[in-house]
């Protein structure tokens, strides 16, 4: 869908463009290519959103190429095997990016170190869905039942390794249950499972599962954001229930090779957070259930290391491995 701009986000674009404009270096000069290292479909929908906007503010085509593969290795190996010269740039997520590292024996890269990070630039809660003929009716209910009953209730993961994968394993963890995982190679065959009844439970990004949540495929029982969803006001958050003591969202940024001019890292985090600051993107967003997230690349390395340890810790204490 086409995002209609209002005439106040025209007029602010146009009095910020010139400042993006002075001092800059002369880049880009060609295409740029933003490689999202997973299958069509999914999360590569905020790219593509962003990507006529940002052509706009530099001048050039920005085209989104779709690099799937061992969990965003291949996507993410690419990138750091490209000219550092920002015309191959990386929008990768949380997991690809920062749980890679603690749960593959032979990791080809460490893409937090290796990869210059520009902004995290989009996040969304994650949300625990049912089968709406299961009998779970919230999440207190669900962890009492299959306390009682191990072995017997299994959860849909759309990827070994995931993040929602990582954040069940650590919940079965902390509460003591015995809930298999029906491994998928990917989210889209994950959900249907779980909306045909062949799965009960599911964790998956509110984004993504929002299409099924509306529709009534699927039931909600929770959100592991700090605060309930303007989409879903009526569920309560992991937090409130007592369930969770942390905050947890997906999220995705945009990434270069390592070694690309500090100069073009910095028009590029301009021209993403402008975009991310205007009223069309920031609706757009929230019509998928996820937000903006303006920040500098100091600050998103220094958010992704943060990140990095918390699930290598998790993925450690879960045994957590995909070969």
């Amino acid at each position: 869908m086409p995002i209609r701009f209002t005439r106040r986000a025209a007029m602010a674009s146009a009095i910020a463009m010139p400042a993006l404009a002075q001092s800059q270096p002369a880049w880009p000069t060609r295409p740029v290519r933003i490689i999202v290292p997973s299958a069509a479909g999914g999360y590569d929908t905020y790219a593509r959103l962003m990507a006529p906007r940002l052509a706009e503010l530099l001048g050039q085509p920005v085209v989104v190429d779709n690099r799937p593969g061992a969990n965003g290795n291949i996507g993410m190996a690419e990138v750091q095997r490209s000219p550092a010269d920002g015309h191959v740039l990386l929008f990768g997520h949380i997991g690809a990016i920062t749980v890679n590292t603690a749960i593959y024996r032979n990791m080809p890269l460490d893409p937090v170190e290796d990869l210059a990070p520009i902004a995290v630039a989009v996040t969304s809660p994650l949300i625990w869905v049912v089968n709406p003929a299961s009998p779970f009716q919230d999440m207190p209910g669900l962890v009492a039942r299959v306390q009682a009953e191990p072995d017997r209730w299994n959860y849909a993961n759309p990827s070994s390794g995931s993040i929602n994968h990582l954040l069940v394993e650590d919940f079965k963890l902390r509460h003591r249950l015995v809930m298999p995982g029906v491994p998928y190679r990917g989210t889209p065959q994950a959900q249907m499972d779980v909306v045909s009844g062949q799965v009960p439970i599911m964790v998956d990004s509110l984004g993504a599962g929002w299409g099924h949540v509306s529709a009534g495929r699927v039931r909600a029982l929770a959100v592991t954001g700090a605060q309930r969803s303007e989409r879903l006001p009526a569920v309560p958050t992991m937090l409130e229930l007592g369930l969770d003591a942390r905050e947890v969202v997906a999220w995705y940024a945009f990434m270069a090779p390592r070694a690309t001019p500090g100069a073009v890292i910095e028009r590029m985090n301009a021209a993403v957070n402008q975009v991310l600051g205007e009223e069309a993107m920031i609706g757009r967003l929230r019509e998928l259930g996820a937000a903006p997230r303006r920040s500098t690349p100091a600050e998103s390395q220094a958010f992704m290391r943060a990140e990095r340890e918390n699930w290598g810790r998790v993925a450690r204490a879960g045994n957590i491995v995909v070969e």
